[in-house]
């Protein structure tokens, strides 16, 4: 438990040492919040909600501020997460060729990226409160929640498998926008196809549209985005366990022992 502890508060200054995340995510939210009224017209859209298949009409600018949001936090957790994951990789290896444990290290990462996105997905929806009455806030901080989680997860990903952060950023940036823009209603109102259920932001974004917009909120998408997460945090964690594996040196004495003797 105490090397865990450590680890946690080891992983958690890692993530809080990002003032650059810190400063676009304290600054990004708010400006888009309060600014979409004024980019998006004052009308109203009407898009067909996938999970539970109704029509919704809503206002255009609440649309934007969602799927702004989910574009902001889904960036900086992935930029975050990969930023720390590269700069701590070295520095993990040396713990475990030392001897730290493993398990408290994977139990530390996983710790971090919770509370993270938790507090993101929390300044979202304060902020989104303090602008319009969302019909279920706690759905909506769910939301962005798992958003958090999914792009997080994929951002320790990218870390162990890029091996620059110029490509990192190219990647995610490419990745969220492909990801993100066939979900969202301003660009695809009436969606169609088997492939949108597959992304990993149909479940954030569904969630997100019918926590603000629509009478009930479904369950579905919210497993869909845990699925997402736990697939992409097994794959980091397994990456990590195996690059982090110690190698013992192999016995080369009878080899330098002339004829055996």
């Amino acid at each position: 438990m105490r090397a865990y502890r450590i680890a946690a508060r080891y992983n958690l200054a890692e993530l809080a040492k990002s003032t650059l995340a810190a400063l676009l995510l304290a600054v990004l939210i708010p400006v888009w919040i309060l600014a979409a009224p004024q980019v998006f017209a004052a009308a109203s859209l009407t898009f067909r909600l996938r999970a539970t298949g109704r029509t919704l009409t809503a206002a255009t600018d609440h649309v934007g501020q969602i799927h702004g949001c989910l574009g902001v936090v889904m960036l900086l957790m992935a930029f975050l997460t990969f930023s720390a994951a590269r700069q701590a990789g070295p520095f993990d290896r040396r713990l475990t060729a030392a001897g730290y444990p493993r398990t408290p290290l994977l139990l530390a990462k996983a710790t971090s990226l919770l509370s993270a996105a938790a507090v993101v997905a929390l300044y979202t929806t304060v902020w989104t409160l303090a602008v319009w009455s969302p019909r279920h806030p706690e759905f909506l901080w769910l939301g962005l929640f798992t958003a958090c989680l999914v792009y997080g997860a994929f951002g320790l990903v990218l870390a162990l498998f890029l091996p620059g952060e110029l490509e990192g950023m190219v990647v995610i940036f490419a990745t969220s926008n492909l990801d993100l823009l066939p979900q969202s209603p301003l660009v695809n109102p009436d969606p169609h196809g088997f492939l949108g259920p597959l992304l990993p932001m149909y479940g954030p974004m569904q969630t997100c549209l019918a926590a603000g917009l629509a009478p009930s909120t479904p369950l579905r998408p919210v497993i869909a985005s845990l699925l997402w997460t736990g697939a992409l945090t097994l794959i980091a964690l397994l990456a990590f366990w195996i690059r982090t594996r110690t190698r013992q040196p192999r016995d080369t004495s009878s080899s330098w022992a002339p004829y055996g003797g």
